[in-house]
């Protein structure tokens, strides 16, 4: 007597993931660190863009620097076109090792000069809604950018931050306490 084949646990047109597509956590550092940068250097050099990358481990996030001259095309305006590379390489990586992965892609050192501009603004603007004892309202901005913002004014005695409104035009309120 022949054995039939177990059928498969969800169809072809299911949404239901198989094991194999699965994702475990946490993804590997040092894995997500060498698929990353080889993910990225293909891409770059698809592009036709003399580019090096080099992917370092800062706790459980890794963080791909790529460094070249005129990569202003992977950064965009306000850096939503970075904001998009780090979303596909992310995806990438974790479809490949099959885990979450924390990865932050930087390109020419935007998001390090972002911040560093960020933080001096939001607390110039935290001391300033001191002054005048009143809220003011900050431009839309992504979450990632939010962030560092709330944790700027948080080291400002006596000024506090809220986010409000729907994404994409979420914006910090920053206001005297």
């Amino acid at each position: 007597m022949t054995q039939e084949p177990e059928a498969p646990a969800a169809s072809e047109g299911s949404s239901a993931p198989s094991p194999a597509d699965e994702i475990r956590e946490p993804a590997d550092p040092q894995e997500v660190a060498t698929v990353a940068a080889e993910f990225l250097k293909g891409l770059v050099e698809a592009m036709g863009l003399p580019a090096e990358v080099n992917a370092s481990i800062e706790g459980e996030t890794v963080v791909c620097d790529v460094a070249g001259e005129e990569l202003g095309v992977l950064i965009g305006r306000r850096g939503q076109t970075l904001d998009a590379l780090q979303e596909v390489a992310r995806t990438a990586v974790q479809r490949r090792v099959k885990a979450r992965a924390r990865l932050v892609v930087d390109v020419e050192g935007y998001r390090s000069r972002r911040k560093a501009s960020l933080i001096e603004y939001a607390q110039s603007i935290a001391e300033r809604a001191k002054e005048r004892g009143t809220e003011i309202e900050l431009e839309p901005m992504s979450a990632y950018e939010r962030k560092i913002v709330h944790d700027a004014v948080g080291e400002v005695e006596g000024a506090s931050s809220f986010s409000e409104g729907e994404e994409p035009q979420r914006k910090v309120v920053i206001r005297a306490e």
